[in-house]
């Protein structure tokens, strides 16, 4: 690898600063606690959905670095994602070209950000035998959504990665992006419900990526998401993860629960729906959820055994993934799920929609678009007695109710 190649990674070699156009003013809650890793010895892995800004946090990190004083030839950046080559060529080139000396005789700290890391062969042996040996040199690397990414991080690299989670952009981040007053908002959200009202319809429609926060076109907010997420996740990602056929199926799988997030789901109905063996749809609906576009919820039972043994509900990663017919209140209860990262539901009899268990007891959550009815809360209260600590209604409307605490759904977004 020549030094040019590598130079076209790293222009402040030349310049000793960041360009402006791959900064972001703002900062998400992930680049703080990324920020706090940089001087720690383990290597930071950065993980995500796709267009979450782990690219764009990553050059956030190497500004800090270059304001802080490190010398611009001591941060080498790499993309596997815009070229093709391996970790043991491009630290190897990186080297002799751009260090002029090896890591061994090099005086102060070494940066390697790593983009998509996945994508270069055998990465986690190659990184884990330059970290052993090399104590100087700090590494830090990015990766969609991936299976092999975590398990081969957690497996090669135990004990010597630190793993981050860029998650969809919570709606906090959505107003301080949008240029509201969040800590004057949440001081008393009662002052700003009738503007509050509309971002939030608009945060559960395209509002959890960072790049659609400005935009007003719903209709290209969804081409985005379409073509720049899910497309690439069904037809690249996981068929070239996993060595999948068919595609088809992944796609049939998605668009099920796009249009209808949190229904009931049945491994072997849809099977016999989609004329395929039960098998292969367990593990494709499987393979969405390691690419992180759905995610299951149990019903609960008391103990993980039991609740995995009863039916699921299936929902999307964000609520922004729905294929745009679907009720807004299917929006607002995958929106309360993805806020709760609930694991649970009930339905015996009554249903209750999510059930937050912690050693402290059980939270039970129900979620309308109108209407004050807390019926179903005061029957899961009956049920389960003093273990029962709070009951939550999630609505979009302001209003009280017996039995149970009524919050709109947007202050409930901010707690």
């Amino acid at each position: 690898m020549e030094l040019s190649e590598l130079a076209r990674f790293n222009p402040w070699w030349t310049t000793g600063r960041v360009r402006e156009a791959l900064l972001e003013r703002f900062k998400r809650k992930a680049y703080y606690a990324a920020e706090k890793e940089l001087e720690r010895r383990q290597a930071t892995l950065i993980w995500g959905m796709r267009r979450m800004g782990k690219t764009v946090l990553t050059y956030q990190l190497i500004d800090k670095l270059l304001k802080g004083g490190t010398s611009p030839k001591n941060i080498l950046y790499f993309s596997f994602d815009e070229a093709s080559s391996s970790v043991d060529a491009v630290l190897e080139a990186y080297q002799r070209e751009a260090l002029n000396r090896t890591f061994e005789s090099s005086s102060g700290r070494i940066y390697v950000f790593f983009d998509e890391i996945q994508k270069a062969d055998d990465w986690e042996n190659k990184v884990k035998l330059h970290y052993d040996l090399y104590p100087g040199v700090k590494f830090v690397l990015t990766g969609s959504a991936s299976v092999q990414l975590r398990r081969r991080s957690r497996e090669s690299m135990a004990g010597r990665m630190f793993s981050l989670l860029v998650e969809p952009l919570s709606f906090e981040e959505f107003l301080e992006l949008s240029g509201k007053p969040v800590e004057a908002i949440k001081k008393d959200p009662r002052l700003w419900d009738r503007e509050l009202a509309p971002l939030f319809h608009r945060y559960l429609r395209y509002g959890s990526f960072p790049e659609l926060v400005g935009e007003e076109d719903e209709e290209r907010a969804r081409s985005y998401i379409r073509d720049g997420i899910v497309e690439r996740v069904i037809y690249r990602d996981l068929p070239s993860e996993f060595g999948l056929r068919d595609v088809e199926l992944l796609r049939a799988l998605f668009n099920i629960v796009a249009a209808s997030p949190g229904a009931i789901t049945s491994y072997r109905e849809v099977s016999k729906d989609l004329g395929r063996d039960q098998r292969t749809v367990s593990d494709y609906f499987g393979y969405l959820e390691y690419g992180l576009l759905t995610r299951s919820v149990y019903n609960y039972r008391g103990s993980p055994i039991a609740s995995a043994r009863k039916a699921k509900k299936v929902y999307l990663g964000t609520p922004n993934l729905a294929s745009g017919e679907e009720k807004a209140s299917k929006l607002l209860e995958n929106f309360v799920l993805m806020k709760t990262d609930a694991r649970f539901f009930y339905r015996d009899g009554f249903e209750v929609d999510f059930v937050l268990a912690d050693g402290e007891g059980l939270t039970a959550v129900e979620v309308k678009e109108r209407g004050t009815d807390a019926r179903q809360l005061r029957l899961f209260g009956r049920k389960f007695g003093g273990r029962v600590k709070r009951k939550l209604l999630v609505t979009m409307e302001r209003g009280t109710v017996e039995g149970a605490e009524a919050i709109p759904a947007w202050e409930f977004a901010l707690l």
